[in-house]
């Protein structure tokens, strides 16, 4: 989540003690969004926010937990706490954003779905293809 409100999960803290709560752990995961996380504060766009954030996900959450990614630019800033999705590129992420999160050996093999704003399927198509370019 963004922070946004009265939601849970938008702090790695937060999805480890639920992580923590259950019993058989066999099949819990979490997928990472990519605006959520840069809008509740894990800055995306510069290397030192990017670093902090995969550290998160070691040290507090676990990467065995991370089953997959939803990938979208965010319209606002890094902690404004608001889910506003952007297309890839296109928001305060950026592509160098994405081009880290492309190129982590540590998410080689999780599954990355597209979840920008629908313009038309040729977008989506330049998306993807920008994603795999990067």
């Amino acid at each position: 989540m963004s922070c946004q409100g009265n939601t849970v999960g938008g702090k790695f803290q937060e999805l480890r003690d639920i992580i923590e709560m259950i019993e058989n752990k066999d099949r819990v995961g979490v997928c990472i969004d990519t605006c959520h996380a840069h809008a509740a504060g894990y800055d995306l766009s510069t290397d030192e926010g990017y670093n902090i954030f995969t550290e998160g996900l070691e040290t507090i959450i676990g990467l065995q937990y991370v089953k997959a990614f939803h990938l979208n630019d965010s319209k606002g800033p890094s902690g404004c706490h608001k889910d506003r999705h952007e297309n890839i590129g296109k928001g305060t992420i950026g592509l160098k954003g994405f081009e880290r999160v492309m190129r982590d050996s540590r998410f080689e093999g999780i599954p990355m779905i597209l979840e920008t704003p629908f313009l038309n399927d040729s977008i989506y198509t330049k998306e993807i293809e920008l994603l795999y370019s990067l």
